[in-house]
């Protein structure tokens, strides 16, 4: 039915002003008492109070009168209970799976199960089955670090003659007695050897040098640096700076270097340029204390 509440009636003079008929374009209602008709909202309401879809859903085959609600339980193929289930019965449904798997585990045989079996090693290699002893040997071999032999010339060939030679020098000069009457040969042939600068006898002693130059490996097992890979020629070959009497250029380290250096300077010129700057900056400070000195 018609729940809107009625329109006014064209002709009706109670409002005060006149109808708007071409604002309203419903058709005219009826007279709520017109009829005998009674209010139409009257009867969508039961005898009880409540409205047709109240009644209707009350109707309904779902539910109980006594207002209770009980859910429908099934279960699963495994047994185990689906719905709304509380949780003593969860535990409780698991605790009889457990014991059902370990009585099904019980009754296999031993080679079904795995009970009191091995562990089975088997070689990467081939996959053969292998014991536990060759298992556990072949884990201790390659866990073994094998230690390499330290060669000869690992930590330079010219330092470990040093080494040696001041040692020798030292044992020497323990068993050399304190006061001494005669002149140390050793002392006078280091004094005589020495280079000094502006000595103009200076080169003659140089020759004499090259031509006394003594192996870098002297004093070492030329067998033990064979074994350990050391195949560097030891004489002075003919392209030498030291032969040709070409000076090395200077570095920062005061390294010299080897006899078989052709006298080509191969560097990028940094030394010379770490030189030229310590010189240029040796002469700022000069010019300048000489400066302040004017001053006073």
């Amino acid at each position: 039915g018609d729940l809107s509440p009625p329109r006014r009636r064209e002709g009706a003079r109670g409002s005060g002003h006149a109808p708007d008929a071409e604002g309203d374009l419903s058709p005219p209602r009826r007279n709520r008492g017109s009829g005998g008709q009674s209010d139409p909202s009257e009867g969508s309401m039961g005898r009880d109070g409540r409205g047709p879809d109240q009644s209707d859903r009350s109707g309904d085959g779902g539910g109980h009168s006594d207002g209770v609600n009980t859910v429908n339980t099934n279960t699963m193929t495994d047994g185990t209970t689906t719905g709304l289930v509380d949780a003593a019965t969860v535990v409780k449904e698991a605790d009889e799976k457990r014991k059902i798997a370990r009585a099904r585990v019980m009754a296999m045989k031993d080679d079904q199960s795995g009970r009191g079996a091995t562990t089975q090693f088997r070689d990467k290699s081939t996959g053969q089955m292998i014991d536990a002893d060759e298992n556990r040997k072949r884990q201790a071999a390659a866990n073994q670090t094998t230690e390499r032999e330290r060669p000869v010339w690992a930590r330079g060939v010219a330092q470990a003659r040093g080494v040696m030679e001041a040692h020798a020098s030292l044992q020497e000069e323990v068993d050399t007695p304190f006061a001494r009457a005669d002149i140390d040969p050793r002392a006078e042939h280091a004094q005589r050897t020495a280079v000094r600068f502006g000595d103009p006898m200076a080169h003659l002693a140089r020759k004499k040098q090259v031509a006394e130059l003594p192996s870098v490996v002297a004093g070492i097992s030329e067998e033990a640096l064979a074994k350990s890979g050391f195949r560097i020629p030891q004489e002075i070959p003919g392209h030498s700076w030291i032969k040709r009497g070409v000076g090395p250029p200077v570095n920062r380290y005061g390294i010299v270097p080897g006899r078989h250096w052709d006298g080509v300077d191969r560097s990028t010129g940094f030394e010379q340029e770490l030189f030229k700057a310590q010189a240029d900056r040796k002469t700022r400070n000069q010019s300048a204390w000489k400066y302040t000195q004017s001053l006073e």
